[in-house]
């Protein structure tokens, strides 16, 4: 088997590179990899090669962002000192649901990760670098991955944020649902219908791009996202070029004027419905960020054959709320050869105070993927 350094996702065949992506993959494939590299420019892509044929491929980038979400120091409670500039990142740029794009032969997929990570970590020395991390894994994938590598080690983020789509939609969420949280639900899409509000879903298109940029980027711009309308118009006009774009779906909140004044865009992969990307102006109706996200979201799904939604990271109190289910996000961590390793008590330590805080936070028994985390030794 061969690791070969590509300046960038171009160079490989689109077929070959989604043949190992699977239903949770979606931020992984072809399509939106090479769109966040006709908006930003391309990065150097892992690609491993077994019997002349693609085994795997795994993104690089180089992080310069000062945002929390990829901050180091902030992802792992400042077990991680390093400075985020100072390490090579892996993964999809600036990704948040990161997976394991690699052949599904349990032998030779244990050998391609271990090549990919070792070639990353050469990588990332020959660049000065401390270490290589690539965060945004479920657990699961995060101690596959680790497993393969000696050298690495896994380190629990937080929580991702899934909902279950029942075939009744929100019905079927309803009826399994308190009757606190079922009045709380239904109380919030009538005040929505109250204040005027109704939904259309509708297609990416260049005319709908140009219609939703600026509520996208004046929410970012809120958070604390630099790049303004250009930034997102960028975004969504590789998406476009890349073909990414035919996989979205866009639900719009409109006055009874007519204005849209939010918008929630969606991705469809296999089974999977993800929520990317909001937006509102002040005139919004009232709780359409919950509306279009949540509850019409999961009506739509349910009509459409998708099974699970994805919600957008952080997992959050206000998901949960309404039917999210939270399961493990992890990174792996592979130090260069002459930076010291973390203490694995001290590792341990922290990933069960994780999960025994997500324990805590969701009020609910977190499930059998959480069991690894919550188990090790303090």
């Amino acid at each position: 088997m061969a690791v070969a350094v590509l300046p960038g996702a171009a160079r490989v065949r689109a077929s070959d590179w989604d043949a190992h992506v699977d239903r949770t993959g979606f931020y992984n494939s072809h399509p939106w990899v090479r769109a966040l590299e006709l908006a930003h420019g391309p990065s150097p892509v892992l690609a491993a090669f077994a019997g002349g044929q693609l085994q795997g491929v795994l993104p690089t980038w180089a992080n310069t962002a000062t945002g929390s979400l990829f901050s180091l120091t902030g992802m792992t409670q400042g077990l991680l000192s390093a400075p985020s500039q100072d390490v090579l990142w892996l993964g999809t740029r600036r990704g948040t649901a990161n997976t394991i794009t690699c052949t599904r032969d349990p032998v030779l997929r244990a050998r391609v990760l271990h090549g990919l990570l070792d070639r990353a970590r050469q990588l990332a020395e020959a660049e000065g670098f401390s270490g290589v991390v690539w965060p945004y894994l479920s657990g699961g994938d995060a101690r596959e991955a680790a497993a393969c590598h000696p050298g690495a080690q896994v380190v629990l983020q937080g929580a991702d944020a899934t909902v279950s789509v029942p075939e009744g939609g929100m019905r079927g969420m309803e009826a399994a649902a308190r009757s606190p949280e079922r009045i709380k639900w239904r109380r919030e899409r009538r005040l929505f219908l109250e204040s005027g509000g109704s939904i259309e879903w509708t297609r990416l298109s260049a005319d709908v791009c140009a219609r939703i940029a600026p509520l996208l980027a004046a929410t970012r711009d809120k958070h604390g996202s630099a790049g303004g309308v250009g930034w997102m118009e960028r975004a969504l006009t590789a998406q476009m070029s890349s073909g990414a774009a035919v996989h979205a779906v866009v639900a719009l909140a409109r006055t009874r004027a007519g204005e849209i004044t939010a918008a929630a865009v969606f991705y469809m992969h296999g089974d999977w419905l993800y929520g990317r990307y909001w937006g509102a102006t002040a005139r919004a109706p009232r709780n359409a960020y919950f509306v279009l996200t949540f509850y019409e979201a999961v009506d739509w799904a349910a009509a459409h054959g998708f099974r699970t939604l994805h919600l957008s990271v952080p997992a959050s109190s206000a998901k949960i709320a309404r039917g999210a289910q939270v399961t493990p996000l992890a990174l792996v961590h592979l130090p260069a050869r002459h930076t010291k390793p973390l203490a694995r008590h001290t590792l341990a330590r922290h990933n069960h105070h994780i999960a025994q805080r997500w324990l805590r936070y969701s009020r609910l028994p977190l499930g059998p993927a959480w069991a690894p985390w919550a188990s090790e030794e303090r």
